[in-house]
């Protein structure tokens, strides 16, 4: 198992924030990491010290067929760490890639040749439901949802759950769920006493079971800070709780990527 997108229709959920400091924790581990940054907005890109002026060229030459993915792959300030930038031109997907055969493959058909030059490709997705968010779909051997401890995010876990039930019955492929992440806990800018959050994971927990990671990743001022630095929370805060907890979600993470690799393989892919 190695490519893993975390995707949510909804935003605002930590969504960027997840992708790259689960990139960037793997990558302090040793693992060799591809990071896909699939939204327009360049969020994961920025977050690792790309400016604006530098997201090209970016994975939408890739998909659009203007450029290789040796030619636009870069390299981050994190050993071991490359990255495929967002860009603007990723918001005409849907129109770019209608004319393309078997479009929902295309993201699939970049990422197989090189699937074996990195231990983990993780793919930040935008919060739509557009068809780079079923590419990622197609793409991936699992996926990670982040949802926020509120009814209207655990609503919109529902939504995607028929998405993916969608995706899988008029493409015929999708992958499975590697693991729902809780973030933001705590958080008071949702106006959400820890009573209702409370109630919200033990839903959450009761509906999905084993699917719930056991780490909730706790609002922290320092995961906002973070990219403001072009760091990653294990370089800019190492002894915060943010820290702490991304280590720990990172070792649930390889468990499940090591315990279900095997059934969640793909063949004749």
């Amino acid at each position: 198992m190695q490519i893993i997108p975390i995707i949510n229709n909804k935003g605002g959920v930590g969504k960027t924030t997840t992708t790259v400091n689960l990139a960037a924790g793997l990558a302090h581990r040793g693992k060799r990491v591809l990071l896909i940054d699939l939204d327009s907005q360049g969020s994961a890109s920025l977050a690792l010290g790309v400016s604006h002026d530098q997201l090209q060229p970016s994975v939408a030459d890739v998909l659009f067929g203007k450029r290789t993915f040796a030619e636009t792959v870069r390299s981050t300030d994190v050993d071991g760490l490359d990255l495929l930038t967002g860009s603007l031109e990723l918001a005409n997907a849907d129109i770019r890639l209608k004319e393309t055969r078997r479009r929902e493959w295309t993201l699939h058909r970049i990422l197989d040749p090189i699937r074996e030059t990195y231990d983990v490709i993780l793919i930040d997705c935008a919060p739509s439901t557009s068809v780079l968010t079923v590419n990622a779909l197609v793409a991936a051997d699992a996926f990670i949802v982040p949802v926020r401890p509120t009814y209207l995010a655990l609503a919109g876990v529902v939504g995607l759950g028929e998405v993916v039930k969608n995706v899988r019955e008029g493409v015929g492929e999708a992958a499975p769920v590697l693991g729902i992440v809780v973030t933001q806990v705590g958080g008071e800018k949702d106006g959400h006493p820890p009573g209702v959050q409370d109630e919200v994971i033990d839903e959450l927990r009761t509906h999905y079971g084993g699917k719930v990671f056991n780490t909730l990743l706790h609002y922290d001022p320092s995961l906002e800070q973070a990219p403001a630095h072009s760091e990653d929370i294990f370089e800019f805060a190492p002894k915060s709780r943010a820290a702490s907890e991304y280590a720990l979600l990172i070792d649930e993470v390889e468990e499940r990527i090591e315990r279900y690799g095997n059934v969640y393989a793909r063949v004749n892919r």
